[in-house]
């Protein structure tokens, strides 16, 4: 039976369904707050797919430290197929299990799963169901996540169901489809099914209460009812009870959280139930988050993200503009430092839009700034310069000098990936630079790691040495991953040679480093680059070509060409043939690049800059292109045809 207001998710659903009966698997993550219905789309997803075999398992918080724990639920009842495997996946899969001593090897056991599935999908269409996704141990994540990310092709649908947005984490790259609350009326033909005798103010007041959640919309009524079966409504200002399954559910996902975002959380829940006393005793309710950059830098800001996102859910019901845009504009800052620019980019649209409709012109400053980070990253100049302009254009003149540093910030990482280390220098010092109209020492330290980088790219080791020592100092201070994994980042960039390596691999094998996916490959490209100039090819182009496919997918087109080109280089010159164009018996990638820059009127310097060489090896390279092309001067190298067979153009072509 379809659950009540679902239609758009069924459909959703039959859809795969259908497709998968004609060969086209998929994965879908279904996710929501708890007791949302995510489970009743599932059993609705079980029941369509008749002539499938399903394979269930769900997550629970007592068994989320057991490695494949989960996975041994959903492939129990097939265990008997794993003599079809490969002897080697076979084997892997049997140690996972418990079915043997074999070593876990992981790869090896998610080809094992995807074998086993399409084994099955040959005789007919396999469903999988995986429920609490948030509570699946690791191993069995990742394990999922690897399957259904390589189903296209058979019959088989994968579907999970969790909390949270997986834009990151082990179902990263899955089409996700959000679980909201039900519409009014379809919240009122739930209560009437639940309690069809239930009076309409029962009905009304636990509709207004439940806020579309359905497991709250079948335990209000029941809850509100005395004795005798009538209608019983708790008196003004007395809070409205909750039922067991609905407070389990919450109070697993409350007990996760850190204790001072479970303080935050016990201050929202106050402030939102009209206990102002109890805030105001403290201060003003926003005043008692912390600011969200102060957040971050001390790296506790995952808490305050689902502080936020509470409060935005409660701000929506209540139709409070102006709060919810200040909530969207925080929230669009820490998924923008998170890497998850898609929900940083809705955030931030919407936040513009609501701070334009209620006049909010500090709102919507922040929220153009997130648009600029993303503009930036994603090598859009043009709307960079565009909302940073009117970004200051608000703050110079207030003297918010944390949004005048985010529009220097966000100006100078532009250029830096576009790669004008130099232009970036100009405008990320001046977030450090006492009396500046964006001197601000917390976005100074955020923007430390694009200053020490820029300044290597320039040759201006005055710069680097003073920004690296501050973050690694604040590492020692605060213990924040993402600090720790700058100062290791820096301290190989402003070290250099050998001694890179070490501070290059502490960098990337740091706790939580691998959170921040942007981040993480920014680290990736530059070790890969170090790498390449050390002659290690392999190792080079495996950091180059995983940090080009972070960068592809959420359109970080200038650092992931970056990291093409430099993966270009780590290739071995071709053989020399015959007939071939003069570059076939002559220039390497290097030279190749060197001359085109060259060519385009770049000096020894810049050409440096951009290839992360010194200016005299640039005048290296360029001596031994003049013979190899036949020419002498800067001026003949002009001439020189590089869309062609690289000769000489004369006055007439």
């Amino acid at each position: 039976m379809e659950p009540v207001g679902r239609r758009a998710e069924t459909a959703a659903l039959d859809r795969l369904l259908h497709r998968a009966a004609r060969g086209a698997g998929s994965g879908l993550v279904l996710w929501g707050e708890p007791g949302i219905g995510k489970t009743a789309l599932l059993d609705h997803a079980a029941e369509a797919a008749a002539d499938a075999t399903v394979l269930r398992c769900r997550g629970t918080r007592i068994e989320a430290g057991l490695a494949f724990a989960a996975l041994h639920e959903l492939l129990w009842p097939v265990a008997d197929r794993m003599d079809t495997l490969p002897a080697a996946q076979a084997a892997a899969l049997r140690g996972a299990l418990g079915m043997s001593l074999d070593p876990a090897d992981r790869f090896l056991i998610g080809a094992a799963v995807l074998s086993l599935l399409s084994g099955l999908a040959r005789e007919r269409p396999v469903l999988v169901v995986v429920d609490d996704a948030q509570w699946v141990d690791e191993a069995t994540a990742h394990c999922l996540g690897f399957v259904a990310r390589r189903v296209r092709t058979d019959p088989v649908v994968v579907l999970l169901t969790g909390h949270e947005n997986p834009a990151s984490g082990p179902w990263e790259g899955l089409p996700a489809l959000e679980v909201a609350g039900l519409a009014d009326d379809d919240a009122r033909r739930l209560v009437h099914a639940v309690v069809p005798d239930a009076d309409e103010s029962l009905v009304e007041h636990t509709v207004r209460t439940a806020g579309g959640n359905p497991l709250a919309l079948h335990e209000l009524p029941a809850l509100g009812r005395g004795t005798a079966g009538e209608a019983r409504l708790p008196p003004p200002g007395e809070p409205v009870r909750v039922g067991p399954r609905l407070r389990r559910a919450f109070r697993a996902r409350a007990q996760a959280l850190k204790p001072p975002t479970r303080a935050l959380l016990l201050l929202a829940a106050a402030e939102d139930r009209g206990e102002r006393r109890v805030v105001h005793r403290a201060g003003a309710a926003w005043e008692l988050l912390p600011p969200v950059p102060l957040a971050q830098a001390w790296g506790v800001e995952g808490g305050l993200l689902d502080v936020l996102h509470v409060q935005a859910a409660q701000l929506r019901r209540r139709h409070e503009l102006t709060a919810l845009a200040l909530v969207l504009s925080q929230t669009a800052v820490l998924d923008l430092a998170a890497g998850r620019w898609e929900a940083a980019g809705t955030a931030a649209a919407e936040g513009l839009r609501l701070a334009g409709e209620v006049g909010a012109d500090h709102v919507a400053t922040r929220c153009r700034a997130s648009l600029a980070a993303l503009a930036a990253a994603r090598g859009d100049g043009r709307t960079v310069g565009e909302l940073t302009a009117r970004v200051l254009e608000v703050s110079v003149p207030r003297g918010v000098r944390v949004l005048s540093a985010a529009a220097y910030w966000y100006r100078g990482r532009a250029a830096l990936f576009a790669g004008r280390p130099r232009d970036a220098l100009a405008d990320l010092l001046c977030l450090a630079e006492p009396g500046h109209e964006a001197a601000h020492p917390t976005s100074a330290l955020f923007a430390a790691a694009d200053t020490v980088e820029a300044a290597a790219q320039a040759g201006g080791t005055d710069a680097a040495g003073p920004r690296a020592a501050m973050v690694a100092e604040w590492a020692r201070r605060t213990g924040a991953s993402w600090a720790r994994t700058a100062a290791h980042r820096l301290q190989a960039l402003v070290a250099g040679g050998p001694a890179a390596e070490d501070p290059f691999r502490a960098a990337l094998d740091t706790a939580g480093a691998a959170g921040c996916t942007f981040e993480y490959a920014r680290t990736r490209l530059l070790y890969g680059e170090w790498l390449r100039r050390a002659r290690r090819r392999a190792d080079a182009r495996h950091e180059l070509a995983a940090a080009a496919e972070v960068f592809d997918r959420p359109g970080a087109e200038p650092l992931r060409a970056r990291a093409l080109r430099e993966r270009a280089l780590t290739q071995r010159p071709a053989p020399a043939r015959g007939g071939g164009p003069p570059a076939a018996a002559g220039l390497t990638a290097q030279e190749l690049r060197v001359a085109r820059l060259a060519a385009d009127g770049l000096t020894n310097r810049e050409i440096g800059a951009q290839l992360l060489i010194s200016p005299r090896t640039v005048g290296h390279h360029l001596a031994g292109v003049y013979p190899k092309l036949g020419i002498t001067s800067r001026a003949e190298l002009a001439r020189i045809d590089f869309a062609g067979d690289l000769r000489l153009k004369t006055a007439g072509d």
